[in-house]
């Protein structure tokens, strides 16, 4: 019996127990219910050890067999040979063995070998009915990690110790990972789907798109090492693609390949004390990030190349060049109105349906941004002519449904990022719904990603919107004809109006002053948002972060500075690292797009509303205007047309209808400006990601909503008693 129970733990089956690991009384009647319970506990033991041979994580399966396993194995040898050898500790007078002191010799392994076996499930979990265990689709690396972790907090010396044991190994085998990672910006050979940072083809060309995959994350990595451990890869895998397509020099490719420079990286990763701290892993994974960024990266992406692409930014993304977004509305407006030319009929019917039916295509949207080029070139000095050339080569006019498939280098922590409010501004300036896009290519993708452009494309789509509708507006008050009563051309004399003109005359003027007044007030709100978020925000946003990049670097760490190798030349003063102007970019955009209400649906979608009815608005006017203007000349001619008044009657109806639209938006857009004033206070007046993602950024923090409320305050207008703005 004492030899099968033996066999029984050493995880061969034994007909002591059964399939559940308890004894079977049956065939064992002579066991007192002491013994079948002492029994029972070893049976339980006994079933559970030859269960951990199911194991699909390698690294932690091997230790659990190997060590863990093995000290049982080893364990039941020195009880054999204890009872072998009739030591006085286990074998009593009359060489009888007691039942209890064979179970007290494995006291401490009913624990630890249950722990073992939850540890085994939960990489493999067990089938529902029999057949053979389910795959661990359920289970990765990252997870498997973090419980590990979570089971050294279990209060149990022997489970502690275990665990600890085991996530030495796991963790190991994923630092081999980032490793391939890190220092050769290769995807690991083994283990990739257990790995956070995942590769696919892109949709063109043979480049390779790479992402992280939140979910396989330990929890010992953040946010931000996450996304510089991201950024050194696809970096040091940038510098050798473009040395397969001959776009860099070769010095700096034996500079990302020296194997100086992957020693001094490798010996980071190497000086990690295991288990991983995270503070620890993280100042590792900057020591490399600014190794490879002095040695390597400031060489393919100097400081003007960043200072250029930001003034590009400003200037036309984010409108800093105001003839730039005249130049654009005016050539829209012209190709909108050769398109109204050939579609009269229509026109005369609806005009604001006829407005939403026109389509354009990609080629004609090229040359009207062609176009715009060239009036800028003409008439604008102040532009330099590498500003203008980058602009023309990285800026382009495109359909919504127009995307960039570049993948891009720069990575960002978009949990922390706002979102963007889902009302759409861009099928404002064409009929089609366009967007300028700013192209993304290498090495810039090392500063700004592909999310950055599309945030920048919605800014200058909205602010174009709002500047259009000022221009539009502006447009009324130059059409004289609105304005003043002159005598036909077409007319009879030049003497004085009759008696029948001055009375038509005027009741036009009554009819048209509230128009006027409502024009007035849009007029007025439209500038001064324009104003306030052009001269205010983006302009003091934009200065405040060109002048910390241009700042000085702060001086380095001891450990910092071991990281980089050291150069022939004298040390001199280096821009801040790419990763860490990416981070500040990320920052400075994140709190631009909430200073300029873009994260606040309510907002936009009472301010979309209005400009739709806005042109509305414009559309009748302009068509009442006409309608008039054909009136006064058939009078002056000698006849009217009946066909005529209808139309001027109809005419007028829609257009106080727009008026009336036009009022109601006014009012949803102020108090809509107000509630935000109420709730912006305190933290929530800026935002502001943080240090450990802003890179050391921090955000332009200058007048709330309040500053363009009190600007509307003073300029409020009303007509009758009735408050429009």
């Amino acid at each position: 019996m004492l030899q099968e129970l033996l066999l029984a733990l050493s995880g061969h089956p034994s007909p002591l127990f059964g399939n559940d690991g308890k004894p079977v009384r049956e065939e064992f009647p002579l066991l007192s219910p002491s013994e079948v319970a002492l029994l029972q506990s070893l049976g339980k033991v006994a079933e559970l050890h030859p269960r951990h041979r199911s194991i699909i994580s390698r690294a932690v399966a091997t230790s659990i067999q190997q060590d863990h396993l093995a000290r049982f194995q080893r364990k039941i040898l020195d009880v054999e040979s204890q009872i072998l050898c009739k030591d006085a500790r286990i074998v009593g007078a009359y060489d009888i063995v007691p039942l209890a002191s064979i179970v007290s010799e494995f006291d401490d392994w009913h624990r630890r070998m249950t722990w073992l076996w939850d540890i085994a499930t939960f990489m493999q979990p067990l089938p529902s009915s029999g057949g053979e265990p389910k795959p661990s689709s359920g289970c990765n690396g990252a997870w498997l990690i973090n419980e590990l972790r979570s089971a050294t907090n279990t209060g149990f010396p022997e489970i502690e110790q275990a665990a600890t044991e085991l996530g030495k190994v796991a963790e190991t085998a994923w630092l081999r990972q980032l490793a391939s990672w890190l220092l050769y910006s290769r995807l690991p050979a083994h283990g990739t789907d257990d790995f956070f940072i995942k590769g696919e083809a892109a949709s063109e060309g043979d480049e390779m798109i790479y992402r992280k995959d939140a979910h396989l994350l330990p929890s010992f990595v953040t946010a931000s090492t996450a996304s510089s451990i991201l950024f050194i890869g696809k970096s040091l895998n940038q510098v050798r693609r473009r040395s397969q397509t001959g776009t860099t020099t070769e010095p700096l490719l034996q500079r990302s390949a020296d194997s100086d420079l992957v020693q001094a990286h490798s010996r980071y990763l190497t000086a990690l004390a295991l288990p991983i701290v995270p503070a620890q892993l993280s100042r590792a994974v900057s020591a490399i990030r600014l190794s490879v960024s002095q040695n390597v990266l400031q060489h393919l992406l100097p400081m003007e190349d960043i200072a250029r692409l930001l003034s590009c930014l400003r200037n036309f993304m984010l409108l800093g060049k105001g003839d730039f977004a005249l130049a654009l509305i005016s050539e829209a407006e012209a190709r909108v109105q050769a398109r109204q030319q050939s579609m009269g009929r229509l026109l005369q019917q609806d005009a604001v349906r006829a407005m939403q039916g026109l389509s354009i295509k990609d080629g004609e949207l090229q040359q009207a941004l062609v176009q715009v080029w060239k009036s800028l070139a003409r008439g604008d000095d102040e532009i330099e002519d590498s500003g203008l050339e980058f602009a023309t080569k990285h800026l382009k006019l495109v359909t919504a449904s127009s995307k960039s498939s570049r993948p891009s280098t720069s990575d960002s922590s978009v949990e922390t990022a706002p979102q963007i409010s889902h009302v759409a501004f861009n099928d404002l300036l064409f009929p089609s719904a366009t967007s300028i896009r700013l192209v993304v290519d290498a090495p810039l993708d090392l500063f700004i990603t592909g999310r950055e452009a599309e945030t920048y494309a919605s800014i200058n789509t909205y602010m174009l919107a709002i500047r259009r509708a000022t221009v539009r507006l502006s447009d009324l008050w130059r059409r004289t004809s609105a304005r003043r009563d002159f005598p036909s051309p077409t007319g009879r004399t030049r003497k004085d109006p009759s008696s029948e003109t001055k009375v038509r005359l005027k009741r036009r003027a009554q009819a048209t002053r509230k128009i006027w007044a409502t024009c007035g007030a849009a007029m007025f709100l439209t500038s001064e948002i324009a104003a306030y978020f052009e001269g205010e925000i983006i302009k003091e946003s934009c200065d405040h972060f060109e002048a910390w990049i241009k700042s000085p670097v702060a001086s380095e760490t001891a450990d910092e500075a071991e990281a980089s190798l050291r150069s022939e030349q004298p040390q001199k003063l280096s821009q801040r690292d790419p990763e860490t102007l990416a981070s500040g970019h990320r920052s400075f955009l994140a709190a631009l797009t909430y200073a300029l209400l873009l994260t606040d649906v309510q907002y936009t979608r009472e301010l979309r509303s209005l400009f739709g009815n806005l042109d509305a608005l414009v559309a009748f006017f302009n068509r009442l205007l006409d309608l008039q203007q054909k009136f006064d000349i058939e009078f002056d001619a000698g006849g009217t047309s009946t066909l005529t008044e209808e139309d001027e009657h109809r005419a007028s109806l829609e257009l106080d209808r727009a008026r009336k639209r036009v009022d109601s938006d006014l009012k949803s857009v102020v108090g809509r400006l107000r509630q935000l004033d109420h709730e912006r206070i305190g933290s929530g007046r800026y935002f502001d990601i943080g240090a450990a993602d802003s890179g050391g950024y921090e955000p332009w923090k200058g007048g709330g909503v309040d500053t363009l409320l009190m600007k509307l305050e003073f300029g409020r207008m009303s007509e009758d008693g009735y408050d429009i703005v």
